[in-house]
């Protein structure tokens, strides 16, 4: 019996693991990616922001140094910041990218799929083409996964000045360090970068349309991110939208909606991103999708369709590299035979700025929304002694559980660590575990995860 093709289509982390996965399945696979392999997280999204965010956190523990300085060297830590180096910070990312890039292709081939560099687009359900530098290519398959990713997205008035505004892509490609930079957007994007501008001396302003950061997470959360961002100098706009943006020289200035005007050298926009999928010609396949993207159902597959799939932000149940992950390889089980329905309520989400913050599962209006009665469970880090040793002590471990039956149902973690520790809690989701039976789990001390049982004990 011939081996099952399938044709995956984008190389980002819904895609190559896709492709892995049906690979080990026995599925004969071909891998089409229009750009890099590693798609946007890996080239202009998770990995390198995380190397700008090490970087900015590393200046940022030296300049809180002079606490255990004799006061004749003190002086050396404002010489050591003012030698940050935009080229060495920007030459690090690169190298870190060049060999995470080539691992990853080296492990792709290693397994026999077949990697074709072109731009797809649907001619039927079971054949399409690609455009490569060599010309274009046919391929046939019985069924596809669409794995094509996103675009920033600029809203207005931003949209008619894309090549004068940075956006999570573009900023990577900034060739100095700005003095200035106003963020549109105070999402993960918006507070991960505007923790690196202002930990590098960058004067950093912040614009959220909706009151709180991090719309739609608990409103602790949001404070907390909130109180520790103004105290470092950086200046939120809330409740705010921008109105229209200028250009004057080498300055660019925005216009807000209560009449406050911003200036700087550059501005972010970090507002999200949406689906673009002109390319694909999915109306060949009677395939709709509008700019949250297609439709899927629990199995990933696209709506009408038996034999195509997508998954990662292509099918917006959630923007994360590790839920596209986890979509890619069950839409490829789920081709080879298997029936397995994608849970999205068990994925942690992650704010890589300082401190960290992390969530998992419901909040407590979530909770209240879906008709439950959720119990909250918080402990605060200033009461650890290990956060007290580290002067790590901003933030809390909170858990939500249901009152009646003791259930865990979702937990949300602001400090040091945070997204390490909301393990312990995915964990303990998965494995249906209430309150009760994960303060019993015995923790180390000193440690920063034992806050977890000290929140549990409340």
């Amino acid at each position: 019996m011939a081996a099952k093709k399938i044709l995956i289509i984008g190389g980002g982390p819904g895609g190559y693991p896709a492709a892995l996965h049906a690979r080990e399945l026995g599925a004969e696979v071909a891998l089409a990616e229009k750009s890099l392999i590693g798609g946007v997280c890996l080239n202009w999204g998770c990995i390198p922001s995380k190397s700008f965010l090490d970087a900015a956190h590393r200046f940022h523990t030296v300049s809180t140094l002079g606490a255990l300085l004799d006061d004749s060297a003190k002086d050396a830590l404002s010489g050591v910041l003012a030698g940050i180096s935009w080229e060495k910070i920007q030459s690090r990312r690169k190298g870190l990218l060049d060999k995470l890039r080539s691992g990853l292709r080296r492990t792709i081939e290693s397994k026999g799929i077949r990697i074709v560099e072109g731009t797809a687009s649907f001619i039927s359900d079971n054949e399409a083409e690609i455009k490569t530098a060599a010309g274009a290519v046919r391929e046939t398959f019985d069924a596809a996964i669409i794995a094509a990713g996103t675009a920033a997205f600029y809203p207005p008035p931003f949209d008619a000045h894309k090549d004068k505004l940075l956006d999570n892509v573009s900023v990577f490609s900034l060739e100095r360090k700005p003095k200035s930079v106003v963020i549109i957007g105070g999402g993960v994007i918006g507070l991960e970068f505007g923790c690196f501008f202002n930990a590098l001396g960058c004067e950093v302003s912040i614009v959220e349309m909706q009151p709180a950061l991090l719309p739609g997470e608990d409103e602790a959360v949001s404070r907390a991110l909130a109180q520790s961002f103004e105290k470092r100098g950086v200046k939120l706009h809330l409740g705010k939208t921008a109105k229209s943006v200028s250009f004057d020289g080498g300055m660019k200035t925005v216009a807000l909606s209560d009449g406050t005007a911003l200036t700087a050298e550059e501005v972010l926009v970090a507002v999200g991103r949406v689906a673009e999928l002109s390319a694909l010609n999915l109306d060949k396949i009677g395939v709709s999708w509008d700019r949250k993207g297609i439709k899927v159902d629990d199995r990933l597959r696209v709506s009408g369709k038996s034999n195509i799939y997508a998954v990662g932000d292509v099918n917006g149940l959630m923007q994360l590299a590790h839920a596209a992950t986890a979509q890619g390889e069950t839409a490829a089980a789920n081709i080879m035979g298997a029936d397995e329905a994608y849970d999205n309520s068990a994925i942690p989400r992650c704010v890589y700025a300082w401190p960290e913050a992390a969530s998992i599962g419901l909040n407590k209006a979530q909770a209240e929304k879906a008709g439950l009665t959720p119990k909250t469970h918080r402990a605060f880090f200033l009461g650890s002694g290990r956060a007290l040793t580290q002067n790590e002590t901003e933030g809390f471990v909170q858990a939500v559980s249901d009152a009646d039956t003791g259930r865990l149902l979702g937990a949300q973690i602001v400090g040091a660590g945070a997204s390490e520790l909301i393990h312990i809690f995915a964990v303990a989701l998965s494995a249906k575990m209430t309150a009760a039976q994960l303060r019993r789990v015995i923790f180390g001390h000193p440690t920063m995860s034992e806050t977890i049982h000290d929140a549990l004990a409340r």
